[in-house]
């Protein structure tokens, strides 16, 4: 755990500061309207990640369970199913993505009068939706090490990434390319870091996702809490990845571009958080499964303590001088509105809170309750977006996140969190096995 925290650390510097230096060079080299294109279409492609239909998510604590108990073929046949599977998802969705992406008009939705410009944002999203799809697969090496708990090895090949992605960057505006080239050079270099990983892991045999290895009756495990996840995911995209999209259409791409920069600088605020998350998935799967609640309870109060800590101080830092820090940054062109940022900065603690429920609901396998408030999160945080954006501009985009998680969210969890910590659903399977046996 601490490796892997240390080495998130290391990483989530790098890429802190690889961010601190692409954003205002792409900014100001693309200018306010094209980077708002550029960031809406590099954050909304992630919602293709639903594709696999919460299988990664489920590939992590499914082989935390086997690594725990020793069964490496268990391990072996989890991956190879998963792999195949999300191999043939990915297939099946190249061509059935091609033909939606022709139909829609992609100026339109980005408010784009210029038919140049739109032609450009519509290849940007054919070539960022290609190249993530073909790289959905190769996603998996990384849930498996986690679940080994080898999370910091999954670290240093994302400091490959960031590296990567500075490269391309930099070389395609060194050569003045396009925004469509800029937009491939990016994708295809984060395809690379993750090639790399892939070749690295599977360099051991015994790790390889060989077809025979692929189990029918697996993909009942994979797909019984995957369709939870896939729940989880679907409402975190409209949270997280939709807010881009409902301000390019309601206020125009430009409007992106101070909405975007100020939630980059916020999600700052809980860098610390982000970098345990990882590695205490998979501990506490394992000490779960091993009935260790004590230290489980122990570890989760100590790191939620600190993390509130962490992210109120960096929170009340962004609202108070993150103005400033964005027009040194990337300009006065990127500046958001006072109530944005200190709107985002509250966001960022009732998320930090969030996540630390999250995070042990999932590691005890606790999921119907965090995907049921999740959907009611999600559904009145899309509505009131849609209600308050044409109200109150971007501010009321993210205000009505802030409502959707503070009543859906925080005070249910906060629930059942204190109902696992107590052992209730521990005792309640030890009991069931014991009545099976």
């Amino acid at each position: 755990m601490v490796h892997g925290s240390l080495s998130g650390l290391l990483g989530r510097g790098l890429t802190l500061a690889v961010s601190a230096f692409t954003l205002p060079l792409t900014l100001r080299y693309l200018g306010p309207l094209q980077y708002g294109i550029w960031v809406t279409v590099s954050t909304s492609v992630v919602m293709l990640s639903v594709l696999d239909l919460g299988i990664a998510n489920t590939l992590t604590g499914l082989v935390a369970v086997a690594h725990a108990k020793g069964d490496q073929v268990g391990v072996q046949r989890y991956f190879a199913t998963a792999f195949w599977v999300t191999m043939a998802f990915a297939l099946f969705m190249v061509p059935v993505g091609f033909s939606i992406w022709r139909s829609i008009d992609w100026g339109g939705l980005f408010r784009l009068s210029d038919p140049v410009l739109a032609a450009h944002a519509a290849r940007c999203v054919a070539v960022a939706g290609l190249v993530f799809l073909l790289s959905l697969p190769l996603t998996l090496a990384n849930r498996v090490l986690i679940g080994f708990q080898r999370t910091h090895l999954v670290n240093y090949f994302a400091m490959v990434n960031s590296l990567f992605g500075l490269i391309a960057i930099a070389t395609t505006i060194l050569l003045r390319g396009s925004l469509v080239t800029l937009m491939a050079a990016y994708s295809g270099s984060m395809m690379l870091g993750t090639l790399a990983l892939n070749l690295w892991f599977l360099r051991r045999p015994e790790l390889r996702p060989g077809i025979h290895l692929v189990r029918r009756q697996l993909l009942k495990e994979l797909f019984g809490q995957g369709i939870l996840f896939f729940v989880l995911q679907l409402t975190g995209l409209v949270v997280f990845n939709c807010d881009n999209l409902v301000i390019a259409h309601y206020l125009g791409a430009a409007a992106v571009t101070p909405y975007s920069v100020a939630w980059r600088l916020s999600q700052y605020s809980y860098l610390l958080q982000g970098i345990l998350i990882p590695s205490l998935w998979p501990a506490f799967t394992e000490a779960y499964q091993k009935g260790h609640m004590e230290w489980i309870a122990q570890t989760y109060y100590s790191v939620r303590r600190t993390t509130w800590i962490a992210v109120g101080v960096a929170a009340v830092c962004v609202g108070l001088f993150g103005r400033s820090i964005i027009r040194i940054w990337a300009g006065p062109v990127a500046v958001p509105g006072t109530m944005l940022l200190w709107t985002m900065a509250l966001f960022s603690v009732l998320l930090g809170t969030t996540t630390n429920q999250a995070l042990l609901l999932t590691a005890t396998g606790r999921l119907r309750l965090e995907a049921g408030v999740a959907v009611l999160a999600a559904m009145s945080n899309l509505l009131l977006s849609i209600a308050l954006v044409q109200r109150m501009g971007a501010e009321g985009v993210i205000l009505s996140t802030v409502c959707s998680f503070l009543i859906f969210m925080v005070v249910p969890q906060a629930w059942e969190v204190k109902r696992v910590l107590s052992g209730r659903y521990l005792a309640a399977s030890t009991k069931r096995g014991a009545m099976s046996l």
